[in-house]
């Protein structure tokens, strides 16, 4: 749990005060509203793997948002984990997005809200086999106290 937070803390740092992330008022921000504007506008072909700004924003937006996919799936303990941990980390990017564009601290590109879920679905798929592994709280392990 411990990690989790301290996870939220720094995404939500990176996401809101970061300076080297842009995170400053005052500069002009944008709003995108077409799909793979910007991840065309970085994504050039192979010679982009050398561009730090690809690594940045393409890369750099689905990383950020694996932590999130994963704890949620591994916190949660519902049946339908999975579909519960991509709803929140959806809500949760579409609202960064959202509150970066309010707070003018960054724009709102729905590039980032779709590379942010595609991070999360990793984090998803990555939990899967710890979730398989770990019994349900209250299911019967056949030990006996």
């Amino acid at each position: 749990m411990f990690a989790f937070v301290a996870y939220l803390v720094l995404l939500i740092y990176g996401l809101f005060l970061s300076p080297y992330f842009g995170r400053t008022q005052g500069n002009v921000h944008g709003v995108n509203l077409i799909p793979f504007a910007e991840i065309k506008r970085f994504y050039k072909g192979p010679e982009s793997l050398a561009n730090r700004l690809f690594w940045l924003n393409i890369v750099g937006n689905i990383v950020v948002f694996i932590p999130l996919g994963f704890f949620v799936a591994m916190l949660t303990r519902k049946r339908l984990y999975g579909a519960l941990a991509m709803a929140v980390v959806y809500i949760a990017s579409l609202c960064a997005e959202l509150l970066q564009y309010v707070f003018n601290v960054g724009s709102f590109d729905i590039d980032d809200v779709i590379l942010n879920t595609i991070g999360g679905l990793i984090g998803v798929l990555l939990s899967i086999p710890l979730k398989k592994k770990a019994p349900a709280k209250g299911r019967r392990t056949g030990k006996k106290k």
